[in-house]
């Protein structure tokens, strides 16, 4: 009888194991890369949409389509969908003679004729509550809708937030965070790198001493740490090459922000929130917790700082400097989760990030990264490497081989994989 239970469950654990699907991961891109791509590659309109998709995805902003070339690789059937690169998305309409109604319809017009079993929402701000069910209802294939959170999220969402099956999250403090909250199961994913990367930086000369290439966020304070950080950096002298996406309007519309969120809590009290929902700016702001506000920068710092840059032309950067700089938000608290980690490591610079309690469960500080926990140490830092080129050598071959072992698509796709699985034999 034993023998014959443990047989069972052997066989039961090789289909599960050998259970394959397909699964479709709908994301949004930062409206600035998209801007710097068209600009920059005009010539791709006219390209059928598989060209178009195929040049959007070579360009490796942000996770590009790296989690789905990983399920591949597993054997799933995988798609990527960037649901707001318009141009595409309306060459897809032409080619299938979509008369579209707005880009949800698109969508969910793609999502029905790829049939997923799957479907995963990087971005879950915008697509969540009601439009999962909607989704599950129109299309019967989708068994598991997977949600993502790894920037500040309103208690607003938490209800919408219920309607996936699980959550990804990049770090513990999201995962306490939501599930504490009555929130479904979240599986903590950090961030990762995309080797295919490498075939397309310089196997230059470094050029640069230090730099940071990223955002500053002023809306909501979000980056407040950061730019205080950048601020005296500045002060201090340090030579630092400055690639920022500096999101200034934050300041210029704050007023209106602050207007628009006090008659949407006027409107709730006094018995008319239908009215929030009906009236475009309103809605957004009705999600907040707490008013609207933006940090500032000198004009020292923005003096300072160049234009952006995205995806590969953001790694040929890191690759031709020796120091990389990365600040979390305040928002991660006391966990290290940003992806600069690993796009940094991954590209063969030298990273230099602010101290976490967990740090050293993706990387062994002092010999693959290097940490500082004030802006005396930071600065004291710079100039040791800087002035040790075979230490600083050392650090950064010892850092890319740790995440080019360890923090891959392919490993976070691995642990995706396997709750994924769990989840369909379940229902099965």
């Amino acid at each position: 009888m034993i023998s014959r239970l443990f047989a069972l469950l052997t066989e039961l654990l090789l289909k599960l194991y050998q259970m394959n699907y397909r699964i479709v991961k709908i994301t949004t891109y930062y409206k600035d890369f998209l801007s710097y791509y068209y600009e920059r590659f005009p010539e791709v309109v006219s390209q059928s949409f598989d060209q178009q998709y195929a040049h959007l995805m070579q360009q490796r902003f942000a996770w590009s389509d790296a989690y789905a070339q990983a399920f591949m690789q597993q054997g799933n059937q995988a798609s990527e969908i960037v649901a707001n690169a318009m141009t595409l998305q309306n060459q897809w309409c032409e080619e299938n003679n979509f008369k579209a109604t707005d880009s949800n319809s698109i969508l969910i017009a793609q999502l029905k004729q790829l049939q997923p079993d799957v479907v995963w929402f990087q971005d879950s701000y915008s697509y969540n509550g009601e439009f999962i069910n909607k989704l599950k209802a129109l299309i019967p294939t989708i068994k598991i809708a997977i949600g993502n959170c790894c920037s500040p999220i309103s208690s607003k969402y938490y209800s919408d937030f219920k309607a996936f099956d699980f959550i990804t999250v990049c770090a513990p403090y999201f995962k306490n965070l939501l599930e504490k909250k009555g929130l479904p199961e979240c599986l903590i994913i950090p961030h990762a790198f995309d080797k295919r990367i490498l075939k397309r930086v310089p196997a230059e000369a470094k050029q640069h001493d230090f730099l940071f290439s990223g955002s500053i966020i002023l809306d909501q304070r979000f980056h407040e740490e950061r730019i205080q950080l950048l601020e005296n950096l500045v002060k201090a002298g340090v030579d630092i090459n400055l690639l920022v996406n500096l999101n200034q309007n934050a300041s210029k519309h704050l007023l209106v922000k602050q207007m628009a969120f006090f008659a949407s809590k006027c409107l709730n009290k006094i018995g008319l929130s239908s009215v929030n929902k009906t009236i475009k700016p309103l809605q957004k702001v009705n999600r907040l917790d707490y008013m609207p506000s933006a940090s500032k920068v000198s004009k020292a710092l923005a003096q300072q700082i160049k234009s952006p840059v995205f995806g590969i032309d953001m790694f040929k950067e890191m690759a031709l400097s020796k120091i990389a700089f990365n600040i979390h938000g305040d928002i991660a608290a006391n966990f290290a989760a940003n992806m600069r980690m690993y796009e940094a490591t991954g590209a063969g610079t030298c990273l230099l990030t602010d101290w976490k309690p967990d740090i050293n469960d993706y990387f062994t500080d002092g010999e693959e990264i290097i940490t500082y926990r004030n802006l005396d140490e930071a600065t004291q830092k710079i100039k040791w490497l800087l002035s040790e080129p075979q230490e600083l050598k050392k650090i950064t071959e010892a850092g890319q081989r740790r995440t080019l072992n360890d923090h891959t698509f392919e490993k976070r796709a691995e642990m995706i994989d396997r709750k994924i699985k769990s989840l369909l034999f379940n229902l099965a």
